[in-house]
């Protein structure tokens, strides 16, 4: 009886060290240092932060995580998207990328010191060039922009073309 109990307790102290208590601690248990959530959703589990690269620098990344009873893991090599940022400008970084290891793409990044920055209007353009989605995101307080792309859109994109907007729908970045 011994035994079982103390593999029981062996087993179970090995289980829950596998998870963490928040989302924040799971990033940094995977060597990340000065981590920033900007976005979290939790309906797809994905999550953009902040960190440093090992030299110091900012870098924006973009993942999966899992939530489980016993906490968060975080996806650390199963389809991360990075970039480095220079925080010091005005800096703006918007994708179309896969997501973690779900079969969803989504437009993401982010939009940095432009403080009148608040729409950022998109299009996806197929192989020929034709455009097969248009949309308008809003710049979280957080400087991030997300959204999910309708299923099997993410294949069919090619390019890209986006307008960071003001308040007013003027055009502050088109590229």
């Amino acid at each position: 009886m011994r035994l079982f109990f103390l593999l029981f307790i062996i087993l179970a102290m090995t289980l829950g060290g596998c998870s963490s208590a928040t989302l924040f601690d799971a990033i940094e248990k995977n060597g990340r240092e000065n981590v920033e959530i900007l976005f979290q959703d939790d309906t797809d589990n994905v999550v953009l932060f902040l960190s440093e690269d090992y030299a110091g620098n900012p870098m924006l990344s973009l993942n999966t995580f899992l939530k489980e009873k016993s906490g968060y893991k975080y996806d650390s090599g199963t389809g991360e998207h990075a970039q480095s940022l220079d925080l010091s400008n005005k800096y703006e970084i918007i994708k179309v990328t896969s997501v973690g290891r779900n079969s969803f793409g989504a437009l993401w990044g982010g939009v940095f010191n432009y403080p009148n920055a608040k729409t950022v209007s998109y299009s996806l353009k197929d192989e020929d060039g034709n455009v097969i989605y248009n949309s308008n995101v809003k710049i979280t307080k957080t400087n991030i922009v997300y959204e999910k792309l309708p299923q099997h859109l993410y294949e069919q994109t090619q390019s890209l073309h986006y307008k960071i907007l003001d308040d007013k729908n003027n055009v502050i970045v088109e590229w």
